[in-house]
């Protein structure tokens, strides 16, 4: 396998961009930080590769760019990326605007629409102030999400609380089922199931029923003379059916 690199200028390009993305505005691509400052790696590239000239990044370049010797801002852990120095964050309860989006994995959806929102494996679920931007986060995890509206407003003012983050995202917790909507649930195609043929039954033969008759058995013809002649008749039909076959076979 080649082996991964990024030039020079490259790996100082790209080291501002991700300190840009750290320290002033995550939001801007779609991303948050955690309260311990920390963000995961796997979104940050979901966020390079939708920037012009940086869908070719992939983890081993940020190993690169972390052994490279250049003076970063920031350190990669595991999975996690975290800068050097605490980022300051609003983390008082702010009043959101009337409303938000996100955009929701299709087979999420109906159970969001049950259950409310809940942030996963984050500690917040990210709500976007534009359209725009709650597909394009949505579509880091379903090509086709499907646009949820959050009655924002009318959720702060029944006590749940909204983070801001920069100026395009809000951050919540949870949120109940009562303050989304969306597009109504597509009901289930009707099942298309074929039932199974069962095998037919072997028919009987239909015997008449007469009252005071009974079925005559050749084999116990009370005539001994009728019984020979019968056994002869099979006998050469049985000579004959033999020759006939011997004949085909000398013939072929």
């Amino acid at each position: 396998m080649p082996r991964l690199t990024v030039k020079k200028y490259q790996s100082k390009e790209l080291g501002k961009l991700i300190e840009y993305i750290l320290f002033h505005r995550p939001d801007e691509f779609g991303l948050f930080l955690d309260d311990d400052d920390s963000l995961p790696i796997k979104e940050l590239m979901w966020a390079l590769h939708e920037e012009t000239g940086w869908k070719h990044i992939r983890l081993g370049h940020l190993k690169e760019l972390a052994y490279s010797g250049l003076e970063l801002a920031f350190t990669l852990e595991e999975t996690q990326i975290r800068p050097k120095r605490e980022v300051s964050k609003t983390a008082s309860d702010t009043l959101p605007p009337r409303l938000l989006f996100i955009g929701a994995r299709r087979k999420a959806y109906p159970v969001i629409l049950k259950h409310g929102l809940r942030p996963g494996s984050r500690l917040y679920v990210p709500l976007a102030t534009t359209e725009e931007m709650a597909l394009r986060i949505g579509k880091r995890r379903d090509p086709k999400p499907i646009l949820l509206t959050v009655h924002a407003a009318q959720a702060h003012d029944s006590g749940h609380p909204f983070f801001t983050c920069g100026d395009l995202l809000y951050l919540v917790k949870t949120l109940p089922a009562p303050f989304l909507s969306g597009p109504p649930l597509r009901e289930p195609p009707p099942s298309r199931k074929i039932p199974k043929k069962e095998p037919p039954k072997p028919l009987k033969p239909e015997v008449p029923e007469m009252t005071g008759s009974f079925l005559l058995d050749p084999e116990r013809d009370p005539d001994p003379m009728r019984r020979q002649r019968r056994k002869r008749e099979k006998e050469q039909k049985r000579q004959r059916t033999k020759e006939r076959r011997d004949k085909k076979r000398r013939r072929s």
